[in-house]
């Protein structure tokens, strides 16, 4: 079986980058079902971003508004820095190619569930996210190109690494690599990265790590929308407000600290009632769980003891908050004052101790704007700050001097 990469194929049946990619290696074809990617048994390590297998995705391209979109397995690194195999789409803009080739952005999705199904580039819809959509449509519509990674677990073997940042933000890196890989000089070396909620809070974790992991791009800034963090307040805030949202956010959160905390058990964490809703992560997406949870108004979740929920605490702190290194990329932080899912306050908090690290961060607040209103509230200033860094220009600074 043979697919057309960038418009050449191998007469040996692989998948071929065609004569303007950078690779000069066949890559096989991927194959995909509605339930995750197929990985090769076993395959040889490589570094970061070396393609595994890729296929066309007409489809997608369609329904958001692509000239062309590829589904993408490549090689990435977990935390121990052993091999895994990690799923994205690669998205190219309609129109005429930049001489230097299509600015990319490197777009880091929400929260959509645990289950591969949920992959976004798998599941219709971004993962039946019409707001993700309009997003990624209008980024393609300004002549940029797009990369969306899955992130650790989700399409592909093993458990979601889900708001576990750095494991996140290296699959986000190695996935320019591999757009690279794949489109060689149409796409262009200067990137930046946009996320929205679980992908606001992988985006600042990519902004810290991004020159150094893969210093061969020119990465030039993040934004970060809505960005999850605070997370060392996840267990008591769910506890609260006893809100399905919330308590699906922390079941996922339990689930993401297992990939790096091999004796955290999540069923053993969890009440009787609780534990019933745990099938959810393995059968369905975020809309599943959170309307499983909706339905059994569980006013406790956690069977755990005052010191194991500390020891969680401390855990989703260390792994999962954004704000543990300086960023060397300027960075726009957009918020939504009506937002319940991320609490404006959590926002101002991350922003405070950001600009304490001494990064160059532009705030902006939305009024009466909820979780999801504010990506395309934002749409605007977003699109024009990329257009400003992708120029080179200095962005202002809310932080004080």
């Amino acid at each position: 079986m043979c697919v057309a990469l960038a418009g050449a194929c191998s007469s040996s049946g692989h998948a071929s980058a065609g004569p303007a990619a950078s690779t000069t290696l066949p890559v096989p074809a991927l194959s995909a079902s509605a339930n995750g990617y197929t990985v090769p048994a076993s395959f040889a390590a490589a570094a970061p971003g070396t393609l595994i297998a890729a296929r066309d995705a007409p489809v997608q391209a369609q329904e958001l508004g692509a000239d062309h979109a590829w589904q993408v397995l490549y090689h990435s690194t977990d935390l121990s820095d052993r091999d895994i195999a990690v799923s994205a789409l690669v998205l190219l803009p309609r129109g005429t190619q930049p001489a230097t080739g299509w600015p990319v952005i490197a777009w880091a999705h929400g929260t959509s569930g645990l289950a591969d199904q949920c992959a976004p580039s798998i599941a219709p819809g971004l993962a039946h996210d019409p707001t993700a959509v309009n997003e990624v449509r209008a980024l393609l519509a300004r002549g940029w190109a797009v990369v969306a990674s899955d992130y650790p677990g989700l399409g592909t073997p093993g458990v979601h690494t889900y708001l576990v940042g750095e494991a996140d933000a290296r699959a986000v890196i190695d996935s320019i690599t591999a757009a690279h890989a794949l489109l060689g000089a149409r796409v262009a070396a200067s990137w930046l990265t946009v996320g929205h909620s679980e992908g606001g809070q992988t985006a600042l974790f990519v902004a810290q790590a991004a020159s150094h992991r893969a210093p061969q791009w020119r990465f030039l800034g993040t934004v970060a929308l809505a960005p999850a963090s605070t997370l060392d307040a996840l267990i008591p805030l769910a506890e609260a407000t006893h809100g399905p949202v919330e308590q699906a956010y922390l079941i996922y959160a339990l689930e993401g600290l297992s990939t790096v905390d091999p004796h955290l058990d999540v069923a053993s964490l969890l009440t009787p009632r609780a534990r019933s809703v745990l099938g959810d992560t393995t059968t369905g997406c975020i809309d599943d769980i959170t309307n499983d949870l909706g339905r059994r108004h569980l006013d406790h979740l956690l069977a755990a003891d005052a010191a194991t929920k500390t020891r969680l605490d401390a855990q989703l702190g260390r792994y999962d908050n954004p704000d543990h290194a300086r960023a060397p990329e300027p960075i726009l932080i957009a918020q939504g004052t009506a937002d319940e899912d991320v609490p404006s306050g959590a926002t101002d908090g991350l922003v405070s101790r950001l600009c304490a690290l001494g990064d160059r961060l532009e705030y902006r607040h939305y009024p009466g704007l909820d979780h999801g209103a504010v990506v395309a509230g934002s749409l605007s200033a977003v699109t024009d700050w990329i257009r400003a860094r992708l120029a080179h220009t200095a962005p202002p600074t809310t932080c004080a001097t």
